[in-house]
């Protein structure tokens, strides 16, 4: 018995197609409240630099309030810094940060680029102040 398959592939080109999933486009107020994060990397000439900490933002490009435990070839510190961040419908964008009280070796100002996920309920992130390597990742809490 010869099975046709001609009428299959017709009815399979008839379904209705279901209609692309618009990209979610992200703004400011998809980064607010409280995250914890961390990252780990290289000091250019120092040494391993690793970090965690919790940080607030405000929905409106600002993290206001964050703290820090960063510890620097083995010698950990505590640190507070702010951040104004830009962000990009796609979800990337980028962080400046003035530490109040930066580390041995690390500069008065770091800055970061970061993609959200999750629909901004976490990101991940990479350092891009020259002579820092360092790479991470943060969630809401």
């Amino acid at each position: 018995m010869k099975i046709h398959s001609f009428p299959l592939v017709v009815m399979l080109f008839a379904l209705p197609l279901a209609p692309a999933k618009a990209a979610k486009e992200f703004s400011a107020k998809d980064v607010r409240g409280a995250y914890a994060f961390s990252f780990q990397g290289e000091i250019v000439g120092v040494g391993p630099v690793a970090a965690s900490g919790r940080m607030f933002a405000d929905g409106n490009g600002n993290i206001p309030d964050a703290v820090r435990t960063i510890s620097v070839n083995g010698v950990p510190q505590t640190e507070t810094f702010s951040c104004s961040l830009t962000i990009d419908a796609n979800g990337t964008g980028a962080a400046v940060c003035p530490l109040d009280n930066p580390a041995p070796g690390f500069p008065p100002i770091e800055t970061f680029d970061f993609v959200l996920q999750d629909k901004g309920r976490a990101f991940r992130f990479v350092g891009t102040t020259p002579g820092i390597v360092v790479l991470g990742s943060g969630a809401s809490q």
